[in-house]
């Protein structure tokens, strides 16, 4: 029986190991002795919950200024737990054309469009 883990460590190793490389997902699963049946009720169940991000930006903390001064206190500043309000942007775009970007989201916005979105499902 192979684990929730296994599944994904499979998922990753394919999406960065085997698609490149024109790999389908059954061979995949064979070369690492994994059923591929296993492996689609697995990914049936949790489709759902793997969706692709893109991270645009960078935290300031990270940003080399040069300017020791500055690095100091970037250190002494306590870091954010939580998103300032409406700093979160979604975009999604369907193989058929269909783009729906939202901006200035707050998480509590956030949540509501996933629910929304959801019920279109």
């Amino acid at each position: 029986m192979f684990s929730e883990k296994d599944f994904e460590r499979l998922w990753f190793l394919y999406k960065t190991e085997g698609e490149p490389n024109g790999v389908s997902i059954n061979s995949f699963c064979i070369g690492n002795n994994i059923p591929y049946t296993a492996f689609y009720d697995w990914f049936k169940k949790t489709q759902k919950k793997v969706v692709p991000v893109e991270v645009e930006g960078i935290p300031e903390e990270l940003i080399r200024t040069g300017n020791e001064e500055r690095q100091e206190v970037a250190k002494d500043k306590p870091k954010r737990t939580t998103p300032h309000k409406g700093s979160i942007m979604v975009t999604i775009r369907t193989r058929e054309g269909l783009c729906i970007q939202k901006k200035g989201l707050d998480y509590q916005g956030l949540k509501t469009l996933v629910g929304k979105l959801e019920g279109l499902c």
